[in-house]
């Protein structure tokens, strides 16, 4: 029953973490959005909800700082063919470079990106999740985790003194 229950947070934590990603107008192509997975571990002394997502969510999350490393050009050429923005190489290839440049000199997020962000942030959609919406989603599950967790816990004691006794 507990990992039927981890399973329903790590699929609500998921639709939290999708819907603020959204929020704040990071759904070029739906690929970071759709690359979520959630991963229960029930180990001896603890239960483990882990989320997974593709590795560059990791930077749309913390952002880039000036005058950080540059961008490469071919993701953002990518970006551009994804968002259509541009189709001819050489346009796209301008396109990315000023892109680059922008960037290196505000960082990310960059200061006219905001208008993309119906919720007004940029960045942070993890924090934003655990420090405003995992409560909630916790709360929802505390009565029959911890029921279950208590039993977990009884079975084992029972077993642990069994065999030491």
């Amino acid at each position: 029953m507990i990992a039927q229950e981890l399973r329903l947070i790590s699929k609500m934590i998921i639709n939290e973490l999708q819907a603020e990603l959204i929020g704040q107008g990071h759904n070029a192509t739906g690929s970071l959005v759709n690359s979520f997975k959630g991963r229960t571990i029930l180990l001896p002394n603890s239960l483990v909800v882990e989320i997974l997502m593709n590795r560059y969510g990791g930077a749309v999350d913390k952002g880039r700082k000036i005058g950080s490393k540059k961008v490469p050009l071919l993701a953002l050429m990518q970006w551009i063919e994804d968002k259509a923005i541009a189709s001819g190489d050489k346009e796209k290839k301008n396109i990315a470079f000023a892109i680059q440049q922008k960037i290196f000199q505000e960082g990310i997020p960059t200061k006219g990106s905001f208008k993309f962000s119906p919720n007004g942030r940029r960045k942070g959609f993890i924090d934003f999740v655990i420090d405003n919406k995992l409560d909630d989603i916790l709360a929802k599950f505390e009565d029959s985790v911890f029921k279950d967790f208590d039993t977990l816990v009884n079975n084992i004691t029972k077993d642990f003194n069994k065999k030491n006794k």
